[in-house]
């Protein structure tokens, strides 16, 4: 009755007993009082709190770069609360430690920058969709089952990759970034031009080459663009060196990454230098790669900055990163670009597994390999 009368703890008012007859903080031999105890104890929990929250796998806005420097928790938790509950019952729980306040967590939860809520742009059309009872399970539990297989195949290629048996390239196109680029009321009605970055990020040297390009170097977005860009990143890069499999990672695009331009030319790439070349597709809705790193990087570095000529994005995109190298970059002209749609490129007139209706399409392609050994029989050319 007394404590809570006048809001103490037990605890204090026992230390103040045993030290009542020192009239101050009792000190032991070493000189540690009591609160230097607590502090360091505060110290520990603390640490332990931010080891949870590093541990938890964490990927930038795909869509939302330039609004939002938040990272966004890859997996799903409901509420702070069942946040919360996995760091008290799980990671407290098995290291045998005492969790920390609930109002403790949310402040560094929101220190950290972190949120629990994916941006509605970022999220899947085909998880959405199930949330909304639009599409089945078993479409929804397919849609899951694919997606597991791309990120577990891509784990694996990644540490295959560094342990030097192969290469393996993560690549994809930036939002259109516009030209010029400054906080003025009377350019906001005006014409701008339209910048491209075609980005190509090797997962075991870090290496990224930055393809920039502007709307009046090329006629359209067309498949012979990218196709230009990673025949010239491949030819410039990845050889000569060991022959080893080079492994492609991209979304499913189609006018990008999944064509049989692209696919004619990576065939002519690898019997060209006998190697074998693999194109694998990460689920649609789940395509977070290292490239995306890249971009968001660049996004954060361009706020607050104003650019006034195309050269400006490549100079900025240089400066990006220190660490472990800056990133490359190329400003490409009109005649870097190959038409790779001509028929002298061309050894198979179509990509798709089947003719007939029920037949698999183009969207249901997820690995293509490309053998250097391969011997046309002449029933699939134009």
């Amino acid at each position: 009755m007394f404590l809570s009368t006048l809001d103490l703890g037990y605890k204090t008012v026992q230390a103040w007993v045993d030290n009542s007859k020192y009239g101050l903080a009792k000190e032991s031999l070493t000189g540690i009082t009591v609160q230097d105890h607590v502090r360091k104890r505060r110290t520990v929990d603390y640490q332990h709190l931010h080891d949870f929250f590093e541990s938890l796998p964490k990927l930038p806005s795909h869509y939302c770069r330039r609004d939002t420097s938040k990272m966004y928790l890859e997996y799903t938790f409901e509420s702070m609360s069942d946040l919360y509950r996995v760091y008290c019952s799980e990671f407290c729980s098995q290291r045998t430690i005492i969790p920390l306040g609930r109002n403790v967590f949310s402040e560094i939860f929101k220190q950290k920058n972190l949120s629990l809520y994916t941006p509605k742009k970022d999220q899947c059309n085909t998880c959405f969709s199930f949330k909304y009872g639009n599409i089945s399970t078993e479409d929804y539990e397919r849609q899951i089952v694919n997606k597991d297989k791309a990120r577990e195949a891509k784990i694996i290629d990644k540490s295959e990759a560094e342990k030097g048996t192969s290469i393996v390239l993560t690549m994809d196109l930036q939002a259109v970034k516009l030209c010029t680029y400054i906080p003025a009321n009377k350019t906001y009605f005006k014409t701008k031009l339209c910048c491209h970055n075609f980005t190509v990020y090797n997962l075991s040297t870090k290496d990224v080459l930055c393809y920039w390009f502007s709307e009046d170097q090329v006629s359209s977005l067309k498949a012979s663009v990218f196709t230009s860009c990673i025949i010239n990143y491949l030819q410039g890069t990845c050889l000569p060196s060991p022959k080893v499999p080079i492994v492609l990672y991209s979304d499913g695009c189609g006018y990008q990454n999944r064509n049989s331009v692209l696919a004619n030319a990576l065939l002519n790439f690898s019997m060209q230098n006998n190697v074998y070349v693999f194109q694998k597709y990460l689920e649609p809705g789940h395509t977070q790669m290292e490239c995306d790193s890249v971009h968001s990087v660049i996004e954060r570095k361009l706020r607050n900055r104003e650019i006034h000529l195309p050269s400006d994005y490549e100079a900025l995109t240089r400066e990006a990163r220190k660490t472990p190298h800056p990133y490359r970059t190329r400003n490409l002209e009109w005649s870097f670009f190959k038409n790779y749609s001509s028929c002298q490129h061309q050894r198979y007139s179509s990509i798709r597994p089947g003719r007939k209706p029920q037949d698999p399409t183009i969207n249901s392609i997820s690995v293509i390999k490309y053998d250097p050994q391969w011997h046309n029989t002449g029933q699939n050319r134009t």
